[in-house]
């Protein structure tokens, strides 16, 4: 297992190279998405700013609970941004036969594909995301002392867990669909409903993206546990469901994998 693990280790790390490399080139590109990125977590926090001008809470969220959600949700996203970038181009990719490396599997063909796209300019937001949710958690009482920092710690990993199987999960469809663009369009509208806490939605929905398109653990099951406004009981058992729920994507994703055809033939 240790062996397993430098392995993965030493992969990542030829990525972050690489990555490093590519966006080196591109200064002008690095810059723009560097700024469009910063634009995006400014509309979403002057936008619950604006709305707590005019109301206390917002489906049971004060001010305080949804700055840190919004930690959460930036914080996530730029993992996601910063690893998980090649998610956008699966569609394409499978349609072109451009998929044969994964079969040599120095490593799992998931791993391999989904991680490869290291952002240089998403590790820049990486550090604002984290910084705005330091000081979202400064204005909760307990946040800082053990408990609060593995709860939040417990969060991240849920939220960071369910980017990466919502990825492999949403990539599915173009293995029936090809060239159907079906990831990128599920992955925009599961966005939308991730930008605000999943309180906001009727009951079954709100249910539907907790369980079977766990939407809700990118963002607001994390903030949540942090916040207290679940149990440690319910979060140990949505993190169970969200492991399991996961393991499942990926044997569903590996075994969609055999339907690849190459360009090759």
């Amino acid at each position: 297992m240790p062996s397993v693990s430098i392995r993965y280790l030493r992969l990542a790390l030829q990525f972050v190279r690489i990555g490093v490399i590519r966006k080196s080139q591109f200064r002008v590109e690095f810059l723009s998405q560097v700024v469009m990125d910063t634009a995006w977590y400014a509309v979403h926090i002057l936008t619950f700013e604006v709305l707590f001008e005019h109301t206390r809470s917002i489906a049971g969220w004060n001010s305080d609970d949804v700055r840190v959600f919004l930690g959460f949700l930036f914080v996530s996203d730029a993992f996601w941004m910063i690893w998980l970038g090649q998610c956008w181009h699966f569609g394409r990719e499978l349609k072109d036969g451009k998929l044969d490396p994964l079969r040599v599997r120095p490593g799992s063909p998931i791993f391999l594909y989904f991680f490869q796209r290291f952002s240089l300019e998403a590790s820049v937001n990486g550090v604002m995301a984290v910084s705005w949710l330091a000081y979202a958690l400064t204005r909760i009482p307990g946040a800082y002392s053990l408990g609060g920092l593995a709860l939040v710690a417990w969060g991240l990993a849920i939220a960071c867990w369910c980017r990466v199987v919502l990825s492999v999960l949403f990539s599915i469809a173009e293995f029936f669909f090809v060239n159907s663009e079906l990831s990128n369009v599920a992955w925009e509208v599961s966005l939308s409903m991730a930008d605000r806490p999943s309180d906001v939605f009727p009951s079954r929905y709100k249910q539907f993206l907790t369980s079977l398109v766990p939407v809700a653990a990118v963002s607001t099951l994390p903030a949540a546990l942090a916040l207290h406004r679940i149990s440690v009981l319910e979060g140990l058992a949505h993190t169970a469901w969200l492991a399991l729920f996961g393991l499942v994507v990926f044997r569903l994703w590996r075994a969609s994998f055999r339907r690849y055809e190459s360009a090759l033939g």
